[in-house]
């Protein structure tokens, strides 16, 4: 049976001092640029740990009649 581990990433996938700085920066830009992505989703979220805090969203201009 396999053991269950509490982890997101392999090991292979956290050794990062192994990485050249080219491939450390591809990586880096794909995580951004995924990140970036849901940014209209989640304007109005901010969480920090285990806090999340919400403010009503602010009506779109665009939309408003």
């Amino acid at each position: 049976m396999a053991e269950i581990r509490d982890e997101f990433l392999s090991e292979e996938d956290l050794d990062l001092i192994n990485l050249a700085d080219e491939e450390l920066e591809a990586w880096w830009d794909l995580w951004l640029h995924q990140a970036q992505i849901t940014n209209q989703d989640d304007e109005a979220t901010y969480s920090h740990g285990v806090f999340v805090l919400m403010r009503e969203p602010r009506p779109d201009p665009a939309t408003a009649g």
